[in-house]
């Protein structure tokens, strides 16, 4: 009687494993579906990251200034925000673009602590990412 309940306790711990595991594909799919689809920005998205991108242009040449770098961080934050408050996308979009903006925030983040080249490392990665993801007409950066 032990080994057929320690057979059935194995048996269905093996099934929720496989079923966990076999959920887990699924969702990682799903989740690479979402990364391979291409999403068309819209005006005010595609106005608001072309802003970010020229402010972390405009800043290059000032890289060493740390007071510079600093407020370029509060306008990159500010710019972020903004999308945030006034892009209207799908839901799929929506939900695509908020990585590449956490990742900007963070770079911003980092601005606002004077380390210019770690988050202008994590801005360019964001812009690689939401190239990935919408379509655009021509190249960001």
């Amino acid at each position: 009687m032990i080994n057929f309940i320690f057979i059935s306790i194995l048996f269905f711990a093996r099934l929720t494993t496989a079923v966990d595991h076999h959920s887990s594909h699924k969702e990682k799919k799903a989740e690479q579906d979402l990364v391979n689809r291409k999403f068309i920005a819209t005006s005010d998205l595609r106005l608001r990251m072309d802003k970010i991108l020229s402010l972390t242009k405009e800043l290059n040449p000032k890289k060493d200034d740390v007071k510079v770098v600093k407020s370029y961080g509060d306008k990159i934050t500010e710019t972020v925000n903004d999308i945030f408050k006034t892009c209207k996308l799908e839901p799929d979009a929506d939900a695509a673009i908020h990585p590449p903006l956490g990742l900007i925030l963070e770079g911003a983040s980092d601005f606002k602590n004077g380390n210019y080249e770690s988050g202008h490392k994590k801005i360019h990665e964001a812009f690689l990412n939401y190239e990935k993801i919408f379509k655009l007409d021509d190249k960001t950066h």
